[in-house]
């Protein structure tokens, strides 16, 4: 599905809308639920972070590995400030997660710390220095201003590796500890996936 809004195209995957629809309407899960409302304030981090350098988007794709902010060709940021774009969606969440334990803080509500939880989950993950992340892109902009490709390069796949190895070590220690919890294990391949395709363009 393919739409505009102020000139901008949006093209709604199918598999996205079926994940989201099947999320939304089939699962009981609180936590998962949660999670997709506020990845979409992460990404709306993203794109108001663009709108307010002047940069409005070409394209927004919606895809099943999330969403995908395309520029025109012309338009370029500088560095910092595409550090501080990439930044910008972890630190919704982190902001979210603040704001909600404040409030669970006052209020004891188990939703509220609920709310902030899953938004320092959010936030921690894509804050990590991995190619695919957002702190990978972070990372990848400080590093293109000071250093040789070379040697971005092997920092780049040192870190992301490195990473991801925690993140794999964290997913076998929930899956032994619940016996059926994969998530952490997914990301962690997914990770390595995007990792090692990066470094073979």
């Amino acid at each position: 599905m393919t739409f505009h809004v102020f000139g901008v195209q949006v093209k709604i995957g199918f598999l996205f809308a079926f994940l989201v629809c099947c999320l939304l309407c089939f699962s009981n899960n609180v936590i998962i639920q949660l999670s997709v409302l506020f990845s979409l304030f992460h990404e709306c981090g993203h794109l108001l972070s663009d709108c307010l350098y002047g940069v409005a988007p070409q394209a927004v794709r919606l895809g099943l590995f999330g969403m995908t902010i395309q520029r025109a060709d012309d338009i370029r940021l500088s560095y910092h400030q595409e550090i501080r774009t990439a930044l910008a969606g972890p630190f919704v969440n982190l902001a979210f997660c603040i704001l909600f334990f404040s409030f669970w803080y006052f209020l004891k509500t188990e939703l509220l710390l609920t709310c902030a939880t899953v938004n320092l989950c959010i936030f921690l993950f894509n804050a990590m220095p991995v190619y695919s992340l957002d702190g990978g892109r972070a990372l990848e902009a400080y590093l293109f201003e000071k250093n040789s490709e070379k040697t971005r390069v092997r920092i780049m796949f040192l870190t992301s590796l490195f990473c991801t190895a925690l993140v794999m070590g964290a997913g076998f220690f929930f899956l032994f500890q619940s016996g059926h919890n994969f998530s952490l294990l997914m990301l962690s391949f997914y990770l390595i996936v995007t990792l090692f395709k990066k470094c073979g363009t």
